[in-house]
């Protein structure tokens, strides 16, 4: 098995780097020399839509290389202004805000708060996006580079969004009458069947869905030009067969590596291994209006008490991220390690009559190690006499539709939001646990959302197991580390030769 989809991942790099440019240099406005040889980069999908606001929607990881935000976050948990150069809190709710001046878009036409305006009007006709940004009320145009934005949101929430509110072209847009849903055809030379045009650092000049994504750097960028003119983003869906790439040298830089093989690419003088602190959080749930001895925290406790989360850390993700009792976001206080005790969890439980068989719901197909880390927790519960049956789902329809007919869930989830209200508010309303905490919530006539989610932790109905954090691997010859934001967004124009 592992020989096949070593070949078929061989065959499809052979077609992929079809895409690259031999190396060669040239300079930019200034005299320097720019490096123009193609950076290929090992990656687990490339976009089949290049709108952030489609209903499936440009990931950040490629958001950040056709567009800018109004803001963004630095790596030291500071807003950097991209698009904006000034803003003024008028009054509670209201702020005014000022664009940069002489930017432009891919196809040459200027930034004005029109552009500002005009996506927010699409936005809200897209559920998921308006969804996103409903603290968002309305954009007001003022003149050409002056708006102001109506939120029911503090400052700070506010900023934090508006590191997510890419701004699109309006006049080609509405010019070419692009339907922002409309997939991205293939594409065999630069600026040819666009429908995409942002002020980025990069732009497309070849794709092809099934394989790869090739961009090179837009020379008018209000920056400056980027240093590596080109990068080649190649589908290696199989965690091993990315890092073979890597190992092989057929890729420079490989997402997620496979992390069995970490120590391989940590033995390798030329290589290098990147953690990036932007975790993945695994939570089990604990469905009380399932079997009715869940209803009791002491067997809530034994079931916690019976997984071994460390180990977990260690076997698993070999300890690429940590463990806590609870998840508080963005804490930066000392954690303090959860307790295992299996001795202790079979005496709870031989006084207690189990069920047969518990449910496991789980989703397949989500970034991280669902599967690994169910089977897990499958094995250590079995020591303490309870057996669990896996079910697998494929899609969040199906998840949703099946949620509350498990004893227990198995879920992973991340924000991309760095104010604490704004993810609690995403935790509620944007993951696969928003249903069942919506209700429990709701049943509870709780008011807090952040002191509710403790609660649910405190009486063990939601078990936080790790948070497993993104590990690339790297040419050493590159500065990767230097290129990820303090949510673990790469902003590829920072990469260079070192």
């Amino acid at each position: 098995m592992l020989n096949e989809r070593l070949r078929a991942a061989v065959c499809l790099l052979a077609v992929a780097l079809l895409f690259a440019l031999p190396a060669s240099f040239a300079a930019d406005k200034q005299g320097n020399n720019l490096v123009t040889a193609t950076v290929q980069v090992g990656v687990t999908d490339i976009p089949q839509h290049f709108s952030p606001y489609a209903d499936d929607p440009l990931d950040l990881h490629y958001a950040h290389l056709f567009f800018d935000p109004l803001l963004r976050w630095g790596k030291k948990q500071q807003l950097e202004k991209r698009l904006l150069e000034k803003w003024q809190t008028l009054k509670p709710g209201v702020t005014r805000f000022h664009l940069k001046e002489n930017i432009y878009f891919h196809s040459g036409n200027k930034l004005s708060s029109r552009d500002v305006s005009w996506t927010f009007a699409q936005i809200i006709k897209n559920p998921r996006a308006k969804r996103f940004f409903e603290g968002i009320k309305s954009i007001k145009q003022l003149d050409q580079y002056r708006f102001e934005i109506h939120s029911v949101l503090s400052e700070a929430q506010l900023l934090d969004y508006l590191t997510h509110f890419f701004v699109l072209d309006a006049d080609f847009y509405q010019g070419k009458q692009i339907d922002l849903n409309q997939a991205q055809a293939m594409i065999s030379a630069e600026d040819k069947q666009l429908s995409i045009s942002g002020t980025g650092p990069y732009k497309i000049k070849k794709y092809n869905s099934a394989l790869a994504l090739n961009v090179i750097s837009n020379k008018d960028y209000w920056q400056g030009e980027a240093p590596l003119k080109e990068f080649n983003f190649i589908k290696i869906a199989a965690t091993d067969s990315r890092t073979f790439a890597l190992l092989a040298d057929d890729v420079a830089i490989s997402e997620s590596i496979d992390n069995h093989m970490l120590a391989t690419v940590k033995l390798l003088t030329s290589k290098s291994l990147v953690e990036v602190d932007s975790p993945s959080v695994y939570f089990l749930t604990i469905n009380e209006a399932g079997a009715a001895i869940l209803k009791q925290q002491k067997v809530r406790e034994a079931i916690n008490l019976a997984i071994n989360k460390e180990g977990m850390l260690k076997h698993i993700i070999n300890g690429m991220g940590r463990v806590s009792t609870l998840y508080t976001p963005m804490s930066q206080a000392e954690e303090e390690s959860p307790l295992y005790d299996v001795a202790k969890a079979k005496m709870i439980l031989s006084k207690i009559k189990l069920p047969a068989e518990f449910s496991l719901l789980i989703l397949v197909g989500e970034s991280g190690n669902t599967v690994e880390v169910a089977n897990a927790l499958m094995n250590m519960l079995r020591r303490v006499g309870i057996k669990l049956a896996i079910t697998q789902v494929t899609s969040k329809e199906e998840w949703n539709k099946n949620l509350r007919d498990y004893d227990f869930t198995l879920s992973a989830w991340h924000s991309p939001l760095l104010n604490s209200e704004n993810i609690y508010h995403a935790l509620f309303t944007d993951c696969l646990l928003s249903a069942y905490l919506s209700d429990k919530f709701s049943h509870a006539k709780a008011t807090e959302q952040a002191a509710f989610f403790e609660q649910m932790q405190q009486s063990q109905q939601i078990i936080p197991l790790l948070q497993q954090n993104k590990t690339w691997a790297t040419d050493k010859r590159y500065n990767l580390p230097a290129i990820f934001s303090v949510n673990g967004i790469p902003y590829w124009h920072l990469l260079r030769e070192q």
